[in-house]
């Protein structure tokens, strides 16, 4: 455990120094702190944070399958249609057929590995790229269209104006939480389809200016170190009115008023490491990494009542890491166990009717599955231009 609690911390710090060294493309200006005091961070120390933080990254878990790509497929089943994903070690996304053939390709040398991509109908991608962090916009050659050099991480939403909001890092500092010492609060940034930003909503303010939840983020309640939240996914609801987040660090989801700023509500629960908070029809879906220990499930929670209302779990079934849900129309839903390189799509009676294992293995462990990060079924796919090589 002390392992990876200073690996985590050296990502956070090295998130910090590479806020301070980004610039946006153009003629945007460099971003805004939120404290007038810069520290200094050299150009050494920042490769040495770097070169440490890469130090037992999990990138896959687990041996290789004998048997690899798709070994289930009930066609009677299954909502059909293309899957992208994107794989925990390499910057490339992958657009795969229901009988696992690769139907197109995304690739851009430069960053270690893509958190989450998002593919348009004529083959354009954006992507939150890893080490560096940044979010970029690429066309179906994996041309360069924009990119966007904020400390983007974990997720992002698209809006049906092309716009987007992206989680970001920001270090900032309060003298009352951890010493005054750097923390690393997370925004909701919103950015245009041409890769500018409009406005931003800090996490840290919305609960200080939130009287009843204010008391989330006194010192007595925060985890040890800069990374006071850990937010990894965000969900744009009521025609961007509001966003739903899941806060990890605080084993929390969040509720926020982005037009005021400020926090709804927040829901805890016997969930663990959370990912992936959605809401479907006043149910709150999200994947589950650790509630059940080293078991991982799915869970479709009744806001109203607290109720569990469906789950998904199997023997053997987990990721401490990452992990994903989708639901499908017609009641299926897919579920990417991500460090396993596993993605099932599941009946609401738990019967899995289609099922992909990645056949590609940890680069420099050919003994080790390769993970996969995030899974979304395509149900309206690509044209026949985006989705040709």
């Amino acid at each position: 455990m002390r392992r990876i609690t200073i690996k985590m911390a050296l990502v956070c710090l090295i998130a910090v120094a590479g806020f301070f060294t980004a610039r946006t493309l153009g003629d945007r200006g460099a971003p805004t702190l939120a404290s007038n005091d810069e520290p200094t961070v050299t150009i050494s120390q920042q490769r040495e944070l770097e070169r440490l933080a890469t130090l037992g990254y999990i990138d896959g878990r687990g041996p290789a399958p004998e048997s690899s790509g798709v070994l289930v497929h009930d066609t009677s089943r299954t909502s059909a249609g293309p899957t992208l994903f994107t794989f925990a070690k390499g910057p490339e996304a992958v657009l795969i057929g229901m009988d696992g053939v690769a139907l197109h390709s995304w690739n851009r040398p430069g960053s270690d590995y893509w958190a989450r991509a998002h593919a348009f109908p004529n083959g354009d991608l954006i992507a939150i790229t890893c080490d560096p962090y940044r979010l970029i916009k690429i066309n179906a050659d994996s041309e360069l269209l924009w990119t966007l050099e904020l400390q983007a991480h974990h997720d992002f939403h698209m809006q049906e104006d092309g716009s987007l909001w992206v989680l970001v890092r920001v270090p900032v500092k309060r003298d009352a939480i951890h010493g005054g010492s750097w923390l690393l609060d997370d925004a909701l940034v919103h950015v245009d389809a041409g890769g500018r930003e409009l406005g931003r909503v800090s996490i840290l303010e919305a609960f200080e200016r939130t009287p009843e939840h204010r008391s989330w983020v006194e010192e007595s309640r925060l985890p040890e170190g800069p990374d006071i939240f850990h937010t990894n996914s965000v969900e744009i609801v009521d025609g961007g009115r509001r966003a739903l987040v899941s806060a990890r660090a605080l084993g929390a989801i969040v509720m926020l008023d982005l037009h005021a700023g400020t926090v709804e509500w927040i829901r805890t629960g016997e969930w663990r490491m959370q990912h992936e908070a959605q809401l479907i029809n006043g149910h709150l879906l999200l994947f589950d990494n650790s509630g059940l220990g080293e078991q991982s499930r799915v869970l479709e929670i009744d806001l109203s009542t607290g109720e569990t209302v469906w789950s998904y779990t199997a023997p053997g079934f987990y990721t401490r890491g990452a992990g994903a849900q989708q639901r499908l129309p017609g009641g299926n839903t897919l579920i990417t166990e991500s460090e396993r390189g596993r993605i099932i799509e599941v009946t609401s009676a738990g019967d899995i009717v289609w099922e992909f294992v990645n056949p590609r293995t940890v680069p420099d462990r050919p003994e080790t599955i390769l993970g996969i990060m995030r899974a979304e079924r395509l149900l309206d796919g690509l044209t026949d231009e985006g989705a040709s090589e």
